[in-house]
């Protein structure tokens, strides 16, 4: 049996229900692409390049996110419920606000983006349909994903967990609902699954305003229909540089996802699946974050910073025997966790399958140093350092990640010496190698030390 130390239960309590909640998650997200896969390679590459566009808006939700998790947390630690309590209510009105130009912003410029990142005509005909209904729940999603964001600072990620379950559950039976028009509704095809997503965000998200209004979790919602500026720009402090860090980070993904499309449908449809395959290998890290960056904001809320630093060195021993384990099953089976994402009957099935494997081995071999970013990465924004990781992103991201992955995938001549380039595959190991670099970084910047003294 294994004994746990003090540090680590606090660090497991807090962790497993957001483990669960993100696998909860990430199996929807999984059906999801194997509902939409029996459709097709087009429709594969169709929603998973939609969701890439949904997922770059993300920087906007997480500034009102990560700001409020940091100020949750020390208020929490230092006592201070009704600063909590406030913080908690200025950020659900901040981040509604800013989910409506995003809505908007989808509207009008999805399929732009859409051709910006390479697509062909097809693919932005019907991704376009997705991005529409996607982005029409885009306040919703954000003041819900901000609640969250502040019940794990105050300690609590079992409702969070339950609640992600509940809007799971509601999307898995919506996406069988309207992808193939069943019992009576309608066959929206992969549209189906945006809307399936919309209704089961809406669900949660009004259940969970509904227990914070009545007083029965940690947090309690108490509007007072008014912005208190001081509270705002304190969040906004905190947040801002974490959205500047997610907006280079969506920027660059966004130039690699260029990079991989431009290899062709099937590779971008071997990408996708991919991708959707090692989300669920990196939970464990996902949870651990969480857990980290609520005890640090706690334990510097106490003004017991080397409580703090003891935590995130036992967070780092843990998350890398869970990433160890990801990393074999990874590296070893390959194939058989391809294989449900795609239809036999699909000509391109033996090439998609050849391909996604590919990519599993190759990221295989770097998550244990993907755990290790992760738990520093929320021990610095649980500080309230969110400057570091802005430069840090703005620099390995473009260094290691992007210009490898041009080069190396479509060749290049200089002097006497000519590359061919190795194709889609290289993009896979710039990614991989770039795992390795920022871990390095967030290392470094975590033993300086300076995310102690920062004031939020």
């Amino acid at each position: 049996m294994i004994r746990l130390n003090k540090d680590q239960r606090r660090l497991w309590k807090l962790a497993w229900p957001a483990i669960m909640g993100n696998i909860s998650q990430t199996l929807l997200n999984l059906v999801d692409m194997m509902m939409v896969g029996q459709l097709g390679a087009l429709a594969l590459a169709a929603v998973g390049l939609g969701g890439q566009v949904s997922w770059f808006m993300m920087p906007i939700m997480a500034a009102v996110a990560t700001g409020t998790l940091a100020l949750v947390a020390r208020f929490v630690g230092a006592k201070d419920d009704a600063n909590a309590t406030l913080a908690l209510e200025q950020s659900l009105y901040l981040a509604f606000l800013l989910g409506i130009p995003v809505m908007f912003f989808g509207w009008f410029l999805g399929d732009d983006i859409l051709r910006i990142m390479g697509a062909k005509p097809d693919v932005v005909a019907l991704g376009y349909e997705y991005i529409k209904v996607i982005f029409a729940f885009y306040p919703i999603r954000f003041a819900g994903f901000t609640a969250f964001a502040a019940l794990r600072g105050a300690g609590d990620t079992r409702t969070p967990m339950k609640l992600g379950i509940l809007m799971n559950i509601v999307n898995a039976v919506f996406d069988y609902l309207l992808i193939f028009g069943k019992l009576g509704f309608p066959e929206l095809g992969p549209v189906g699954a945006a809307w399936a997503s919309g209704l089961g965000i809406t669900t949660s998200f009004l259940i969970g305003l509904y227990l914070l209004w009545s007083g029965r979790l940690v947090l309690r919602f108490r509007p007072s229909w008014s912005f208190h500026l001081d509270m705002a720009k304190r969040i906004l402090r905190v947040g801002v540089p974490t959205m500047v860090e997610r907006g280079i980070f969506s920027f660059y993904n966004l130039l690699y996802m260029s990079i991989v499309t431009r290899f062709g449908t099937l590779a971008l449809a071997a990408h996708q699946i991919g991708l959707r395959v090692e989300s669920i290998a990196y939970m464990p890290a996902f949870g651990f974050n969480v857990a980290t960056s609520a005890l640090v904001g706690q334990g510097l809320g106490e003004g017991n910073p080397e409580k703090a630093e003891r935590t995130v060195y036992e967070a780092l021993k843990m998350v890398g025997l869970f990433m160890s384990v990801m990393a074999v099953i990874l590296i070893v089976f390959p194939r058989y966790l391809v294989m449900p994402f795609i239809n036999p009957s699909d000509p391109n099935y033996g090439e998609v399958l050849h391909l996604a494997s590919i990519y599993l081995i190759i990221v295989g071999i770097s998550e244990i140093p993907l755990g290790w970013l992760f738990v520093l990465g929320g021990a610095l924004r649980g500080a309230g350092d969110t400057k570091t990781p802005m430069y840090i992103t703005a620099t390995s991201k473009l260094l290691f990640r992007i210009v490898p992955a041009y080069l190396l995938g479509f060749g290049f001549t200089i002097g006497p010496i000519h590359f061919e380039g190795l194709g889609v595959v290289a993009a896979w190991i710039a990614m991989s190698l770039e795992t390795f670099t920022t871990a390095a970084f967030f290392w470094w910047a975590f033993k300086r030390g300076k995310w102690k003294y920062v004031k939020v």
